[in-house]
């Protein structure tokens, strides 16, 4: 219970799972069959109808990067954080703070 817990909230800082246990939209759709009964598009990345988990992932990566920025196994997302455009980014974290701020609206 404690790997997993661990894992699934990053709740230890690192200590148990080196790599936050979060994932965009594709990741989900790829590793199972949720999105086939969503009445999200997956393979939306921002505005109405979107897939929320792909904004809550960028904006989470965004929000931490100081974080992760020596964590060897969060490179390659680190890497496509820093080249991502930045119209691009301010989209995904304004629709993911409309999804924080009133999660049963969304």
């Amino acid at each position: 219970m404690p790997n997993t817990r661990g894992m699934s909230q990053y709740a230890d800082g690192g200590v148990v799972a080196t790599k936050p246990y979060v994932s965009s939209g594709s990741y989900i759709n790829k590793m199972r069959d949720y999105c086939k009964s969503c009445k999200y598009d997956v393979k939306k990345k921002t505005g109405e109808n979107a897939c929320p988990f792909n904004s809550l992932y960028w904006n989470f990566l965004s929000e931490k990067k100081d974080y992760f920025k020596n964590n060897q196994r969060m490179n390659m997302m680190m890497s496509v954080l820093k080249k991502m455009d930045n119209e691009k980014l301010e989209a995904h974290q304004k629709q993911a703070e409309k999804i924080i701020r009133e999660p049963d609206k969304f």
